[in-house]
């Protein structure tokens, strides 16, 4: 038997059709644009950062103040409640009424205390908001980008903020510094946490306190340093 590569007339008329038919869909398929950057998320996290380096350019505040100060900016913006439920994983229904209030409350003062200490590592530095974009399909969810840039010359600091919009406007849900999203990297300790001491709550709220007493003994050793350096500057 040979075959022909020829078609019969109906068979070419109904290739002729199908391939009209997808040409005409592809030509009504909508062509994805490049996602709109947001505004107002934009300019949320630019006040945030303008706000911080504000607090750490105001010369003459101890350490404790200074964390007062913070602990307002990032209790006002951040949604600790979410935070922390999302840092327990698939242990978030096994803490009790009264864990669950004595964890979100450690929680809030362990982020006052890792954010601060991690931002005073920053000076002389300057913020910069590159772009926004959606994260997910919903419209609740923005992923800014943004840097830290120094007058030193020091390679600018990559920064992303992960922000849910509310009826009350932005809140951050996680930050990323130099590669790490540092709600998801607590989450990964957290549950390691409890984990290891066979699903026992109380074992997590007495790691986040230990690590809450490390954070305050380190600020006492930054203070006791600076403070020696002036008195030896004082001394020369």
């Amino acid at each position: 038997m040979t075959w022909h590569l020829w078609q019969t007339p109906s068979s070419a008329r109904r290739s002729f059709i199908v391939g009209l038919f997808v040409l005409v869909s592809l030509a009504l398929t909508p062509i994805p644009a490049s996602a709109a950057r947001d505004d107002q998320a934009e300019a949320f996290v630019s006040d945030i950062a303008s706000e911080a380096i504000e607090i750490l350019g105001r010369e003459g505040f101890t350490e404790e103040e200074l964390e007062t100060k913070f602990r307002a900016l990032f209790v006002g913006n951040m949604d600790v409640p979410r935070i922390g439920v999302f840092a327990l994983g698939q242990y978030a229904r096994t803490p009790t009424a009264e864990q669950k209030t004595e964890y979100l409350a450690l929680v809030e003062e362990f982020i006052v205390k890792v954010y601060a200490s991690r931002l005073s590592d920053y000076t002389d530095q300057q913020f910069a908001v590159l772009s926004s974009q959606p994260k997910g399909n919903r419209g609740k969810e923005v992923i800014v980008s943004s840097q830290i840039e120094f007058t030193t010359g020091r390679a600018p600091v990559p920064v992303e903020w992960w922000l849910l919009k509310t009826d009350d406007g932005f809140k951050v849900f996680d930050v990323k510094v130099l590669g790490i999203w540092m709600a998801q990297e607590q989450r990964s300790t957290f549950i390691s946490v409890i984990r290891n001491n066979g699903g026992n709550f109380s074992s997590l709220l007495e790691h986040i306190e230990t690590q809450i007493a490390q954070a305050n003994q380190d600020r006492d050793v930054k203070v006791t340093e600076a403070d020696t350096a002036v008195a030896s500057e004082a001394t020369q």
